[in-house]
């Protein structure tokens, strides 16, 4: 650990799995946290079991294919990792010992997983009272729906976002193909973790985060469940409409599935917009000079300005609107992401070598801090990886007793 990142003086004991809370931990190791990643080798992170991946080229990558994922290595660089059976109470009496010279806790799982085998937060702030412990469940630890088991899209299914995702009169696309909640979570949960850790410095003690996932998913919501609650109105699927500018949406533009989006905020960028297009008929009806006027009349706004970009070039569209004071974006896949120039100038990647799989390159925490940016130095633990450093440098088992725990599925 680095003294002079931030973090450097915490350990992390992470027993999150697949993206919600390892993106907690993943977070605080950028900073310089010391983050253990607690594994089990015969109960795998889901996240571990992705398939093989393909190289650029198309062929897939050698090796475990537990071990090549770059979901995995994404939401697990710069950890350590290590394996034990929880149910043992020899493995229990191990993690005893981190526990008593670790600094938090991080876990996702369902109330009770944890204190089943004796890994909650009352047995362990016994052991070390300084211990501040996040719990990321659905629901919380407590209340009638505290049992819920949910990944992502359940819990935004839950909350009535996934019924926001879509376009007008079409079934939700649901899930947006993706886990929004996770993510979504990971950032809400880090506040109240930093702050139980800034109450620490000045009380002596640790707590108990109880986080809800859904509540964090409500925070993303909140303008259409209050629109219902105060005005009877339920929201549904807009595509990418937007209630008070117009136009506002994806648009196509010359060669194959090329996209760029366009956002007019004002009536003035309105009329920035018609200037680029050459003045057709169709957009100097005085009529649309005002957004409600545009509002009203948004599909044909859409096919006519979508006819209109599909001839220009993508790049010279965005260059050109852009200069006349317009929102205007491309759509980018991955590879476009890869050779933007703002991404690059951004700093939001960095390069890293896997031991299995080769150079990767990683999304690193997207916040510009001058004294103190995120770091991300090496890719995610191998099963187990750091098994002889977390048990023998910290906690000074001899190699033979390591051997011996292993071998009877202990450390496992």
């Amino acid at each position: 650990m680095t003294a002079t990142r931030p973090l450097a003086q915490l350990r992390v004991l992470d027993f999150s799995w697949v993206w919600s809370g390892p993106l907690v931990a993943t977070t605080l190791a950028e900073f310089g946290a010391q983050v253990i990643k607690v594994e089990h080798g015969q109960r795998l992170d889901n996240s571990r079991l992705r398939g093989r991946p393909l190289r650029e080229d198309g062929t897939p990558v050698d090796g475990p294919s537990i071990e090549l994922v770059p979901y995995f290595h994404q939401a697990n660089h710069d950890k350590l990792g290590i394996t034990v059976d929880l149910k043992s109470p020899q493995a229990r009496a191990l993690m005893d010992r981190l526990v008593a010279i670790s600094d938090v806790v991080v876990e996702n799982l369902s109330p009770g997983a944890l204190e089943r085998v004796g890994m909650d937060y009352a047995r362990l702030s016994g052991i070390n009272p300084r211990l501040v412990y996040l719990s990321m469940s659905a629901v919380g630890q407590s209340g009638p729906s505290r049992g819920m088991r949910a990944y992502a899209p359940i819990m935004s299914s839950f909350c009535g976002f996934e019924g926001l995702v879509g376009y007008p009169d079409e079934a939700p696309i649901g899930m947006m193909n993706f886990g929004y909640g996770d993510p979504n979570a990971a950032v809400h949960a880090l506040l109240p973790l930093l702050a139980a850790l800034h109450e620490r410095e000045a009380t002596g003690r640790g707590t108990h985060v109880d986080f809800s996932q859904i509540e964090a998913m409500m925070a993303v919501t909140a303008e259409p469940a209050i629109d219902a609650g105060l005005n009877g109105r339920d929201a549904a699927a807009a595509g990418n409409r937007h209630r008070s500018m117009a136009p506002h949406g994806i648009y196509p533009v010359a060669g194959e599935d090329r996209w760029v989006s366009i956002a007019v905020a004002d009536d003035a960028q309105w009329a920035s917009l018609v200037a680029a297009m050459g003045a057709p008929e169709w957009a100097t009806d005085p009529a649309l000079e005002r957004v409600g006027a545009r509002l009203g009349r948004v599909d044909a706004i859409d096919d006519a300005l979508s006819r209109w970009t599909a001839a220009q070039d993508g790049a010279a569209l965005v260059a050109g609107l852009r200069a006349a004071g317009i929102a205007c974006s491309p759509v980018a896949d991955v590879q476009a992401q890869w050779r933007d120039p703002q991404f690059a100038a951004r700093g939001l990647r960095a390069c890293v070598v896997h031991p299995i799989s080769g150079p990767e390159r990683l999304y690193r925490t997207p916040w510009r801090m001058d004294r103190h940016p995120p770091q991300v130095a090496h890719s995610a633990p191998r099963l187990g990886e750091h098994n002889a450093y977390v048990f023998g440098t910290l906690l000074g088992l001899p190699a033979g007793e390591i051997a011996r725990l292993a071998a009877e599925g202990v450390i496992a």
